[in-house]
């Protein structure tokens, strides 16, 4: 596809009364251009035409074009299109004119609105005269067909909201381009609607205007769990000058090129926000202030792909087959941001995927950022809105997916819609013990020196760590690099990992970049719960007391007379009925053998000889094992499973253990001569 550089509306808005084909075929000559009347579809002919001298200077040339002469029969919205009506790629204008127009008569044109083909959406007045222009894109293409012409179904009234509220009402068409070093790229055209009771400013070579903002996602599962990933950003397109549409209300009087009016909305085809001449970097925005420095401090660069929304050509996969892809386009400016309307800037639409070509489908999802549609592909998502002080929104989402075998994936996504502050940290509670793989992060790259002294912000990943009862992730503070690895405005980072625990709701937390109060915020969402193996019936005297004063340390049994600690068992492993390589291993022990044993049951701690005893209901030995080095395990090398040699059901459950142990100095603790370990609940998954 060719570059657009016009100011396009989205797919064709329904159109009332159309007629059957009329017999109109367009005239080369504007002077004696074909007269059509009312609305409906017409037929056009440009073969054998010729290019007019007269062309909008806004659109690309309409090569080999024809003519047509038409009077609103009423004061409407109208749309003219060559959409399905035609094969070819064509340029389309209208002027308010009685004759051979000039380029200020230009009411508005479009080159591939809908595929290659075009429509253009215009206001048009009771009884004035207008010239329609209908041409190809290419020098030597003419074609045969139809055009529609119709009034436009208008919307219902808006609002109104206090103030400005500019939202991102339409997600357009898309300009697709060619692959440059691994680099694939797009832009998104966008139609802002204003929701609020009073214009905004759209105010050119000023920062009194908007800018806007282009994001790409990806959806699909990998490894059993789904992922929502961005995977593309662009620069920011300058807002410049303002239509009086009705694309999501009813535009009403007030607005001008300079100011959009209350209920109306103002299309920028792909080819204008994917303009690449001076676009603004992402750093020099305040998204929740709508500040920015104006002019754009830009460092020259060239390539197809430079300031566009960049994919890495690796994350470019067809739709069809689990893979999904989602457009976003986000609308910054100070007047709607002083209102207290920018929370609501962002739209969502879904794309689809073919040979690296994108294209959209289905409705914009109005008001609503992309992380919204993880919730949507995907069942089970918890999605929690944050609004940092003083600042901006951050949402967090969360998902827990079983694995089997008793081990879970944990995928978290941070988006940053606005915060000025960042996000510099993250974190998840998980418990001590428990078993954690795989950990990992995404991010998505700011490119083309975006950032602080026009030199990009860093893409050193995150590393994750679990320590401390929590999964925690970090880029470098503000103090050790300004070009740090925050999660900036309008991004998106993911955080995931595997753990041998089952989810349970609680909340992470993620850190402020930016130094200020608060420091942190939470939110709630799946966190890893209990682990699998938690100790029980302890002999640290946090409970019932050891007979003998023997109290062991923390989260150990009784006191015998080797280790003043006492024994400790533990377990590890995955504690799986289906697949089980759960270990119980004891520790500190005296004597030559010891005896595993596993109880359907606890109770209150007993005093057993010189331990304490919590195992009880139906009691099974699991085996009797030599003690090396002061200690032993089951299962050993030849030994059943535990759930085998438990009777585990198929379904899992919560079984109790202990191990008991010689100690033959009677004089530690007389008369007796054993003790135990603390005890260890398992939860076994199917």
């Amino acid at each position: 596809m060719h570059f657009q550089l016009t100011r396009g509306l989205g797919a064709v808005a329904s159109v009332l009364a159309l007629a059957v084909a009329a017999s109109a075929q367009g005239s080369n000559d504007c002077a004696t251009a074909t007269v059509i009347a009312g609305t409906g579809t017409f037929n056009v002919v440009t073969t054998g035409a010729t290019d007019s001298a007269q062309q909008s200077g806004t659109c690309p040339t309409s090569h080999n074009d024809v003519w047509f002469k038409w009077v609103a029969p009423s004061t409407d919205t109208f749309t003219l299109a060559t959409c399905s009506g035609i094969s070819a790629d064509s340029v389309i204008a209208v002027y308010q004119a009685n004759g051979c127009p000039v380029s200020g008569n230009l009411v508005g044109c479009n080159d591939d609105n809908c595929g290659l083909q075009s429509s253009v959406q215009f206001n048009g007045t009771s009884g004035t005269t207008y010239m329609l222009q209908l041409g190809a894109y290419g020098g030597t293409t003419t074609y045969t067909g139809t055009f529609t012409l119709g009034v436009t179904q208008p919307p219902q009234a808006c609002g109104p909201n206090t103030g400005p509220d500019v939202i991102t009402g339409e997600l357009l068409d898309i300009l697709n381009v060619a692959p440059v070093g691994g680099i694939d790229a797009i832009a998104i055209g966008t139609e802002s609607c204003n929701l609020g009771n009073a214009v905004c400013n759209w105010i050119s070579n000023t920062n009194a205007h908007p800018v806007i903002r282009q994001n790409a996602y990806r959806y699909k599962a990998v490894n059993g769990s789904g992922r929502f990933e961005q995977v593309g950003l662009s620069w920011c397109k300058n807002a410049f000058s303002s239509l009086q549409l009705s694309a999501c209300c009813t535009c009403q009087p007030g607005g001008d090129g300079s100011h959009l009016g209350v209920g109306c909305s103002d299309p920028y085809g792909s080819g204008l926000n994917g303009d690449q001449s001076n676009p603004e970097p992402n750093y020099m925005i305040n998204a929740h202030t709508g500040a920015f420095t104006y002019p754009p401090n830009n460092v020259a660069v060239s390539g197809a792909v430079a300031r566009r929304c960049q994919i890495a050509s690796t994350d470019v996969e067809n739709t069809g087959t689990g893979t999904r892809y989602f457009g976003e386009g986000h609308y910054v400016t100070a007047d709607d941001a002083l209102a207290g309307n920018q929370n609501n800037n962002v739209s969502y639409r879904e794309m689809t995927c073919a040979s690296g070509s994108f294209a959209f489908t289905g409705t914009t999802q109005r008001t609503l950022p992309a992380i919204r549609a993880w919730a949507v592909a995907e069942s089970g998502v918890t999605l929690t809105d944050v609004q940092v002080s003083g600042d901006g929104l951050i949402t967090v989402g969360s998902k827990a997916t079983s694995l089997g075998g008793g081990t879970w994936h944990y995928e978290y996504a941070v988006y940053n819609m606005n915060s000025d502050r960042n996000v510099g940290s993250f974190s998840v509670p998980c418990p001590v013990g428990a078993t954690v793989t795989n950990i990992g992060f995404h991010d998505v790259g700011y490119h083309d020196n975006d950032g602080s002294g026009s030199a990009n912000f860093s893409g050193t990943d995150w590393v994750g760590t679990f320590a401390s009862g929590a999964v925690t992730w970090a880029c470098e503070t503000q103090a050790q690099n300004a070009l740090a690895n925050a999660i900036r405005w309008g991004s998106l980072y993911n955080f995931r990992f595997d753990a041998n625990v089952a989810p349970t709701s609680g909340v992470t937390t993620f850190g402020l970049w930016k130094t200020g109060v608060p420091a942190s915020l939470t939110a709630a969402g799946d966190v890893p719960g209990a682990s699998a193996f938690s100790a029980f019936c302890l002999g640290d005297g946090t409970g019932t007391a050891c007979p003998c004063g023997n109290n062991g340390t923390a989260g150990r049994g009784c006191a015998n007379s080797s280790f003043a600690a006492g024994a400790l068992l533990a377990g590890s492993g995955t504690a799986s009925v289906t697949a089980d390589t759960a270990v119980l291993t004891a520790s500190s022990m005296t004597g030559a053998t010891c005896v595993f044993f596993q109880g359907t049951a606890q109770q209150a701690p007993v005093v057993v000889d010189d331990g304490l005893g919590c195992v009880t209901g139906t009691v099974i030995r699991l085996g009797t094992k030599s003690v090396a080095a002061n200690a032993s395990s089951f299962p050993q090398v030849g030994d059943p499973l535990i759930s085998v040699r438990g009777a585990l059901p198929g379904a899992g459950g919560t079984r109790y253990y202990q191990c008991f142990y010689r100690n033959a100095v009677a004089a530690f603790c007389p008369p007796a001569t054993s003790n135990r370990t603390n005890g260890v609940v398992i939860t076994w998954a199917p």
